[in-house]
């Protein structure tokens, strides 16, 4: 056979296949046209007759954990919808299970007795119903309990047994950061479960479903079980938020609350060199006076700051060299009209004039107006103001990855020309005519105590799919200096004299130096024509070396306590003393602001290392451990240890247990875990000593 030949064969061979696919594709086509187009209504009638619909299979929402990549802040429970389809059974496994299903549902269920079980499902199946409810949200456990029971037991096509699977998210340490985490509601979510909403759900899969009678309305419920898919885990979020560090400044913000009846507050603390938020804690009143993390003030309130806007004017002042903390300014004993317009101090007093230090120190109106007018108004040098506040990064948002934040309205004379007045320059000195969030504020302050360097705020650190990190977000700078060098150390000498001389003087601590600003702003009037204000306290600790920087604002605060360094002012302090105690080997400050007196009594459980560290700290008698203990106190300040045995074969006895430990432990057996309760461990859906297998425990805490 020559070439060509060959060559013709193999062209007639190719035709024939390409013919042979054309006519498929002209069937399936056909198929389709008539289908859809021809038969649609039939098969649609068809479709409604038999109640077929297409629903989107839940799937199970990653979880959100707090800086050490252990401890969840919020997570999904599971739980299940249990009935069963008396219709699809045989009557040799019916007649065969009926008195021991029956027996079983009582036993768990003692709402029917065993009789009443009965004749309920028999009066079902000869209704032929195809479908009747057992329990609504049950757990795991509960689940498994009752898909053993006879008749069940044989699964969805022959026992009957419908689970419909859904989840519950739950948050482990309730109240502590809410609000930054956020709720996941199917209308309207908010905080990091919003932002992050679509890595947190992961992929959608849709499951047929089946109508079935359930009184006025429709039950949908899986034609296939849901339980046999492979579940669908969303991504988690690790977050920047240290579990120690909420619980104090949630616990020192509802305790300042309480002691002014004040409607509602925020509190937030930043890391200094990174602008991570290790803590946010916002709370109001609901309208029973309960406290609760209700809104996110912190991110998404804006409001005048008030005085603690003077260290920015000042900073302008010395960055563009037109004074120094030397300087001499006008106080004009409290009281000075600006422009046909009064401004008072806080109080009269008998200064004339003084240094801008002293007018920083004690936070004067008048001082610190005079100097900026003196500077940048009555010379209308304005845009030059403005720019100076433009370039401290006032005006920018703080970067937080929280929807809802609100840019700063801080005036510029040329953009805000039909809003500037001959008053604006004066007012704007002491934090009024402009509106930023607490975060906002922060972060400016944040920026001082990091030598100038400006942060974005930050609340994620990483993504994780599965048991990898697939994305990790660093540190992000915005402005490598908002200053001078010379300007930012001057400013926070001067800052530090807040606290050793000025309006923070009572606040001062004999154990660390620190520095910051008073605010106290007056916003409008309450019932009966009542004044209202806002205490706010901002700055940050260690002075010589910053490691944390904070805000506290109280809001609607009425009556004569209203000023910042009485009512803000505590709750920043008790807040830093105890961060300091746990960040500084010397614990034994705690002392000076809780209730603790440096003995221990009670029980121990837990990770060996984490508690030969408290007790030598504490300097508390104790006998060094293995790596996991369990013990008791002796005799006072004495506790003794004995190592804690766990098996990787058998389950063992957590009771007792703190959650970290607990799920570490756990996980590292390869159990999956869901969580009741916040606290210790006090109970646990697998007993002790029994096998571990590929099972799910639940921890019940008190």
């Amino acid at each position: 056979m020559t070439d060509s030949s060959r060559k013709n064969e193999l062209l007639y061979r190719v035709y024939a296949v390409l013919f042979i696919f054309f006519v498929f594709a002209l069937v399936i086509a056909f198929k389709v046209v008539k289908i859809s187009i021809v038969e649609g209504d039939h098969w649609r009638a068809k479709k409604e007759k038999l109640y077929l619909k297409w629903q989107a299979l839940e799937t199970q929402r990653g979880n959100i954990y707090a800086d050490d990549g252990q401890s969840l802040l919020a997570t999904s429970v599971e739980f299940f919808d249990i009935g069963m389809d008396p219709t699809v059974v045989s009557s040799s496994i019916f007649d065969e299970g009926i008195i021991g299903l029956s027996e079983g549902l009582a036993k768990l269920y003692p709402r029917r007795t065993a009789e009443e079980w009965r004749l309920y499902i028999v009066k079902k199946r000869a209704n032929k119903s195809e479908y009747l409810p057992v329990v609504k949200n049950a757990d795991h456990h509960e689940m498994e309990k009752v898909s053993r029971l006879p008749i069940l037991k044989h699964g969805r096509l022959k026992g009957g047994l419908v689970k419909d699977l859904a989840y519950q998210r739950v948050k482990p340490y309730r109240q502590l950061a809410s609000r930054a985490i956020g709720l996941d509601r199917e209308k309207r979510r908010v905080g990091l479960e919003h932002s992050f909403n679509r890595l947190l759900k992961g992929e959608e899969r849709v499951i047929l479903t089946k109508g079935v009678p359930n009184g006025a309305k429709r039950l949908y419920i899986p034609v296939d079980n849901p339980t046999e898919y492979e579940i669908i885990k969303g991504k988690d979020i690790h977050t920047t938020i240290n579990v120690s560090m909420q619980d104090i400044v949630h616990n020192e913000l509802l305790r300042g609350l309480k002691e002014h009846d004040a409607p509602k507050g925020t509190a937030v603390i930043m890391e200094v060199e990174t602008g991570r938020i290790v803590a946010m804690s916002n709370l109001s009143k609901n309208n029973a006076g309960e406290y609760g993390e209700f809104e996110n003030f912190a991110v998404a309130h804006s409001s005048e700051p008030g005085s603690t806007m003077k260290a920015a004017s000042v900073l302008a002042l010395l960055d563009d060299d037109f004074a120094h903390s030397k300087s001499i300014v006008d106080f004009s004993m409290g009281k000075k009209n600006f422009y046909g317009l009064d401004m008072f101090d806080s109080g009269y007093h008998n200064i004339s004039k003084s240094t801008l230090r002293e007018a920083l120190e004690r936070s004067s109106n008048v001082g610190i107006a005079s100097a900026v007018d003196d500077a940048y108004g009555r010379t209308k040098k304005w845009t030059q103001y403005s720019d100076k506040l433009r370039a401290f990064g006032l005006h920018e948002p703080s970067g937080i990855e929280i929807d809802g934040e609100p840019k700063p309205f801080v005036k510029h004379y040329k953009v805000n020309k039909r809003e500037w007045w001959s008053t604006t320059i004066p007012w704007m000195a002491h934090g009024y005519e402009m509106k930023m969030t607490p975060l906002q504020v922060l972060r400016f302050y944040n920026a001082i105590a990091n030598d100038g360097k400006l942060m974005d705020a930050q609340l994620v650190t990483g993504i994780q799919s599965g048991n990898k990190i697939e994305k990790t977000f660093q540190p992000k700078v915005k402005r490598d200096s908002i200053a001078s060098i010379e300007s930012i150390r001057e400013l926070q000498t001067m800052l530090e004299g807040v606290v050793d001389n000025g309006t923070g003087k009572k606040l001062k601590s004999k154990y660390y130096r620190f520095a910051g600003k008073t605010g106290t702003t007056k916003v409008g009037y309450a019932g009966d024509g009542e004044v209202e204000y806002n205490a706010s306290f901002v700055g940050y600790w260690p002075a010589d070396a910053p490691k944390y920087s904070m805000i506290v604002v109280v809001y609607g605060l009425t009556g004569n306590l209203y000023y910042g360094n009485a009512v803000a002012g505590p709750i920043f302090k008790r807040s830093m003393d105890w961060s300091y105690a746990i960040h500084s080997d010397r614990a034994q400050v705690i002392a000076s602001v809780g209730d603790y007196k440096g003995d221990y009594t009670g029980d121990v459980y837990g990770y060996g290392a984490d508690y030969d560290k408290i007790f030598d700290d504490l300097k508390v008698r104790y006998a060094p451990s293995g790596t996991w203990i369990k013990g008791q106190s002796g005799q006072e300040g004495e506790v003794l240890n004995g190592k804690a045995k766990i098996s990787r074969e058998t389950m063992p006895d957590l009771e007792g247990m703190g959650l970290r430990d607990a799920v570490y432990v756990l996980e590292n057996l390869g159990v999956e875990v869901s969580i009741d309760g916040v606290g210790r461990v006090t109970k646990q859906s697998l007993k002790a000593g029994q096998a571990i297998g590929e099972r799910e425990v639940k921890l019940y805490l008190n």
